[in-house]
Formats: structure tokens, C-alpha cells, sequence
């Protein structure tokens, strides 16, 4: 995505200022920072009561707790100030040193209390999100029983080597990527896709790391260890995301710096026009009160978080923002709005023949075929627990079927070319079933013995389940929705239509589904191209933002943007409300911001705000702001319910990336 790169690189100068704000969140709420507030907390009380007075002229305690407590904001505004950076630490120091200075010690020691506070709070909520993912790579198993020369052995997880087969026993977390070799259970695969219910695992089925085995005893071949697996490789991902700044973060650094030059300013005006060092000082607290410099990283963590534990991996902030711009929503056909296995939709039979005699015939041929056609009709014959007879001879003409000979007869399965070349002639019925499905997302194929067509058996590809209702939830939503296929312009058309789709294309190469989407982002549309990540991988690297329904594959981790973990297409929709509430809450923030310190700046210039009061809205403000920016970890950001896929086998009190909760219990290391 070159133009997306060129604007991350247009701001790589920018990096230095960006971290203007930093230090503030990076109070992780040490034992250091409760001994210095409940230290501030009580002197205050003390300074309240009076009870100084009867031991000294002025309350040097206050004055000696607010130098003492304050030494993080003093040090923070040096540091700022030698790197020539304008941040909210300098102008509160600057109002501490003013309030110092004119003797209001239990103002100053009020205001440097709040401020502590408040980066207090700043730092659980961001910094307890850091550590959930330390969290979630801890609860891996460090042990695993491996089997070794017939005998199951004990080894540190990190000792197992690709191919050797481990058992998970009911209610163990898997440890790695693999297949089953053996055994039959259901597992809780939350972690990974965020579906609510487990799924069922037999033999030859995937299973991966982090997720819990919840039934039977399950042998798993191992294929990828650590981070390797598709739990590790997520974790990357998401690692990645939270140390990347999305453009909106970039901006409201910028303004914060600015609200600071304005504050600076607004005070010189003040003590100007009014001469009242009171209401400088008030001005200089109220204005520095910037909840938008700490809300929006956590907003945009909280967005992230929100989506991963929903199922749905973004590589960063700079994504979900772009998300939540999309106005055309652009989706491949084959793996996304369909299931890419065919299946039997209809047999049917002609004149004397029954409807499982048809089918059973056309297995019969098809039963050794890796045909995708010929599988989906030998699971349909067994689904119907048909017999199928082996056969003695097959002939294979490419593009037209098959011929067997079984039981002395022979047997065709295909075109009405393949008969016609064996002298077999076709009903008019028959050729009219051809003819009326032929080119509309559907395949018939022709059933004969010797030298009478049987009948027809009817194939297709099947949409998903839920992917009409995830269309028209698009278009409620205000979304142009366009499909892609490369199938034939008459197969697009019936499937749009059937779908509800404002356009559908057909018979496009690669290619030119790339040249699609640049057409669109030529007339100004934001594009996010829908596709499984593998033959449509150039399109998702051109639109706005592509998202792969990957289900966990490499390759869809790799090519997109965002990909979703499960073929669900509903996650789609929840991604683009949790885009867009998430940017909602930031322009909240940002207008909420400028609204307090423009009311608090004019309060403060007439003399109507006192400087503790003006600390209580600096503090009140941010928290505010902060706490706006945290609902997003619990919203659901659709009507519909959504499990939250929270990660069993952990503490309750514990978070967890994939159910990112605000809490304050037990973020501490």
C-alpha cells in the first residue's frame, strides 16, 4: 500500500515531537507513586485542619510536600525544556512556582496532587493494556507430554521438535499449531477467532496455539512452535500495532503542545489586563488540561483490543483510522461471500430413472476423482449412505468427463460434448437443465449408463450463510458495495442480485480487479477490498485498506492490513462500527478539550475561578476524557451481542488481550 507508506514516511521527522507527550503514560503506578500521594493526600488534610498554625507562621509542610511530591512533574519540565519541547509538565510548573511564590502552598501542593493523580490514571489504563499481552504469552503451556519410542515424556514446550506428536488431555491450552493424528474433541478456539462456541476437532483437523482443548484426549502432530503459530504471529502483529501512531494520534499531540502556547499566552493576557496573579495562575492550570494527549492512544489501543478479541487482527492504528473513512466496501466472491467448495443442489432424474440412482451412478464414477466437482457428489452419495461399487476401467477426457465401465456397463459423467462423442443422445429435458443453469454461478453435469442419460446432477458454489445479511447491514450503514468475481459477467449478475449488491462484475483477471479499485480511489472513494488474501492479494495492497478472511492463515496475516479470523462475515460490519465509535470518541475528545479550556480560560480571566478549582477541572477533564476513551474496551460496537471471547484457563482478575477489560485491579506488575 505505497501511498499509505508515503504518508507514514512524510511524518518520520515528526517522531521526536510525537513522544512530546509520552512520560505522561508511562506512570505504570509503582509503589513510589502511592507513597508520594498518600504522603500529598495527608499533608493536605493536615493543612486543612490548621493545625500548623500553633507550631509555625506558614505552612512549611505544605510547601515542603508539594517540592518533594511534585519532584516528577519538575523533572519531567526540565527535560522538556532542555529538548525545547512546550508540554502540559512545563506550564504546571510554571503555575506551581507561581503559586509557591505568592505563598498559596496548599493551592500548589492541591494542584500537584490532582496532576499526580491524574497521570496515575493515565498510566493504569494504557500501560495495563502494554501488559495484557505479556499476559496472554505467559499462559502458554511451558510443559507438554510428547510421545517419544512409544513412551509419553514430560518436556519443556520449547524442547518439542516439528513432527513429533503431543497429547492434550480435557481442559489443557494447546501449545502449538498442528493436526490432529488422533482422537475426537471440541475446542475453545476464542482466543484465536473469537467464536463464542467450540468447534469440533477430528482427525486430520488444524488446531492452534492458545486455544483450549475441552472434551476428549487429542494426539496433535506438530507443525509450528512458538512464535511461529498463528497465536505468536498475532501477538506480533498486535505488538506492532501498539507501538504504531496512527496520523489522529499525530494531531492530537499537536494540539495538546499547542493548548499549552495558548494557556501560556491566554496567562500573560491575564496578568495584563487584570493584574491579578490569582487569575493567572488559574488560567495557566485550567488551560493545561489536555485529556486528548492520553485519550486517543488509549482509544485507539481500546479499538484494537476491542476488534482482536472479537476474532479480527489490525496491524495498527493507522488502519483503524483509515477504516473508519471507508465509504465503499469492495468483495471477492470466491472464500469471502461464498464457501469456494462446491456442493450438490439439485438431482434430477429423467424418465424411468430415480433420483438416488442418478446420484449413486455419477459416485460410482467420481469416487476416486480429486475433482472438486466429483468430491462434493461422492459426499452427497455418502451422505445418503449410498453404496458405490468399484469400477474396472476409467477413461479421463479433460473439459468433457469421465467413463467407467462397472458391472458391464459404462458409465459417463459430464458434458453434453462427452456424449455426444460417444454416441449417446441427449432429451431435450436434459439439455434445457444444461441450458437454464449453465453461466449463472451454477455447473450441471450430465448422468448416463450405456447408452441412456439418467439424468443431472446440479452444482454450485454456496454463498454464505450470512453474507446477504451482512450486505444489507452495509448498505444500512450507508456503504457502496461492489462484487468482484472472475467468474462469468452473467454468474456476477445473478449472485449481486441475489446478494442486493449495488454492482456486480464479472470476468475480471487479477489484474484488472486492481485496476477496479484504483478507478475507484481515481474518483475519491475510500476502498476497502474484502478477499481470503491469496489470488486477490494485489487488490487488498491497492485499496485503502485491504481485509483478508483469512481464517489464520499465514498468508492472510501477511497480505492485509486487517484480517479476520473466522470466515464470518459479520465481523466486517463490527469492524467498521468499531472504526468508526472509535473515531467518534476521539473527535469527542478533541472538541470536548478545546470546549473546557476556552469555558475554564474565560472563567479564570474574570476572576470567577480559583486556581484549586481550576486543578479540579484540569483533573476532572482529562479523567473524563480518559474514562470516554476506556468504554471502548467493554462497548459492543453493534446492536447485536457479541461474546467477548475471553481466554478461559486464566485469573478472573487478569487481562487478556483478546477481552480487553478496564481494570485497575490487577494491572500492576
Amino acid at each position: 500500500m505505497s501511498h499509505l507508506q508515503d504518508s507514514e514516511h512524510d511524518h518520520a521527522d515528526d517522531r521526536e515531537h510525537d513522544l512530546e507527550h509520552e512520560p505522561a503514560l508511562e506512570h505504570d503506578g509503582g509503589a513510589t507513586e502511592y507513597v508520594r500521594l498518600a504522603l500529598m493526600a495527608a499533608v493536605t488534610v493536615a493543612s486543612l485542619s490548621g493545625w500548623w498554625r500553633h507550631w509555625m507562621a506558614r505552612d512549611w509542610l505544605a510547601l515542603v510536600a508539594t517540592l518533594v511530591g511534585g519532584f516528577p512533574i519538575f523533572k519531567e519540565a526540565w527535560e522538556n525544556l532542555r529538548k525545547r519541547r512546550m508540554t502540559m509538565e512545563l506550564s504546571m510548573t510554571l503555575a506551581l512556582v507561581a503559586a509557591l511564590c505568592i505563598g498559596q502552598f496548599l493551592t500548589a501542593l492541591v494542584i500537584a496532587f490532582f496532576v499526580l493523580f491524574a497521570e496515575l490514571v493515565e498510566g493504569y489504563t494504557v500501560g495495563g493494556g502494554r501488559r495484557a499481552i505479556q499476559n496472554l504469552i505467559d499462559a502458554l503451556p511451558r510443559q507438554v507430554r510428547v510421545r517419544r519410542g512409544g513412551q509419553e515424556r514430560e518436556l519443556a514446550t520449547n524442547e518439542v521438535a516439528a513432527r513429533e506428536t503431543i497429547i492434550i488431555r480435557p481442559g489443557e491450552r494447546i501449545p502449538v499449531d498442528g493436526m490432529v493424528a488422533k482422537g475426537h474433541s471440541f475446542v475453545d478456539q476464542s482466543s484465536i477467532t473469537g467464536e463464542s462456541l467450540p468447534v469440533e476437532r477430528v482427525e486430520q483437523s488444524k488446531v492452534f496455539a492458545g486455544t483450549i482443548n475441552k472434551d476428549g484426549v487429542l494426539e496433535v502432530i506438530v507443525e509450528k512452535i512458538g512464535r511461529d503459530t498463528t497465536f505468536g504471529k498475532i501477538i506480533d502483529i498486535v505488538e506492532q500495532a501498539e507501538k504504531s501512531r496512527a496520523p489522529v494520534q499525530r494531531i492530537a499531540d499537536r494540539l495538546a503542545a499547542g493548548l499549552v502556547y495558548f494557556a501560556l499566552g491566554a496567562a500573560v493576557l491575564t496578568l495584563i489586563v487584570t493584574r491579578n496573579i490569582t487569575s493567572t495562575i488559574a488560567v495557566i492550570i485550567v488551560a493545561g488540561a489536555c485529556g486528548v494527549a492520553a485519550g486517543t492512544p488509549l482509544a485507539i489501543l481500546a479499538g484494537i483490543g476491542s476488534a482482536a478479541r472479537r476474532g479480527i487482527i489490525t496491524k495498527g492504528g493507522l488502519y483503524l483510522e483509515l477504516l473508519s473513512r471507508i465509504d465503499t466496501v469492495v468483495l471477492d466472491k470466491t472464500g469471502t461471500l461464498t464457501l469456494g467448495i462446491p456442493e450438490v443442489t439439485a438431482v434430477r432424474a429423467l424418465e424411468r430413472a430415480l433420483e438416488n440412482d442418478v446420484l449413486q451412478t455419477a459416485a460410482i464414477a467420481e469416487q476416486h476423482s480429486e475433482h472438486p466437482l466429483g468430491e462434493a457428489i461422492v459426499r452427497r452419495a455418502r451422505e445418503r449412505q449410498l453404496p458405490l461399487r468399484e469400477y474396472s476401467q476409467l477413461h479421463y477426457s479433460p473439459g468433457k468427463g469421465i467413463v467407467v465401465d462397472e458391472s458391464g456397463t459404462r458409465i459417463l459423467v459430464g458434458t453434453r460434448a462427452l456424449f455426444e462423442e460417444h454416441g449417446v443422445w441427449v432429451p431435450a429435458d436434459a439439455l434445457s437443465e444444461v441450458g437454464g443453469h449453465d453461466g449463472a454461478g451454477k455447473t450441471v453435469v450430465l448422468v448416463g449408463r450405456d447408452n441412456r442419460v439418467l439424468g443431472t446432477v446440479t452444482l454450485a458454489d454456496q454463498l454464505r450463510a450470512e453474507a446477504k445479511k451482512a450486505v444489507q447491514d452495509l448498505k444500512a450503514q450507508g456503504y457502496r458495495t461492489i462484487l468482484l468475481t472472475g467468474d462469468s459477467s452473467h454468474t456476477a449478475k445473478v449472485i449481486g442480485t441475489e446478494l442486493g449488491v449495488h454492482e456486480a462484475i464479472g470476468d475480471l483477471l487479477p489484474e484488472q480487479k486492481v485496476e477496479k479499485i484504483r478507478e475507484l480511489l481515481r474518483d475519491g472513494r475510500k476502498v476497502a477490498m474484502v478477499g481470503d488474501g491469496v489470488n486477490d492479494a494485489p487488490a487488498l495492497a491497492e485499496a485503502t485498506v485491504g481485509i483478508a478472511m483469512g481464517q489464520g492463515t499465514d498468508v492472510a496475516l501477511e497480505t492485509a492490513d486487517v484480517t479476520l479470523m473466522t470466515s464470518d462475515l459479520s465481523r466486517l460490519v463490527e469492524l467498521l462500527a468499531i472504526s468508526k465509535r472509535c473515531y467518534r470518541v476521539i473527535m469527542f475528545n478533541f472538541w470536548g478539550t478545546i470546549s473546557v479550556d476556552t469555558a475554564g480560560i474565560v472563567l479564570a480571566f474574570f476572576g470567577m475561578l480559583a486556581p484549586i478549582a481550576a486543578a479540579l477541572i484540569h483533573v476532572g477533564s482529562e479523567l473524563a476524557f480518559i474514562l470516554n476513551s476506556a468504554r471502548l474496551f467493554r462497548e459492543s460496537p453493534t446492536d447485536k451481542k457479541v461474546s467477548s471471547g475471553s481466554v478461559q484457563g486464566l485469573d478472573p482478575g487478569e487481562m487478556t488481550f483478546f477481552d480487553f477489560p478496564f481494570r485497575l485491579k490487577k494491572s500492576r506488575k
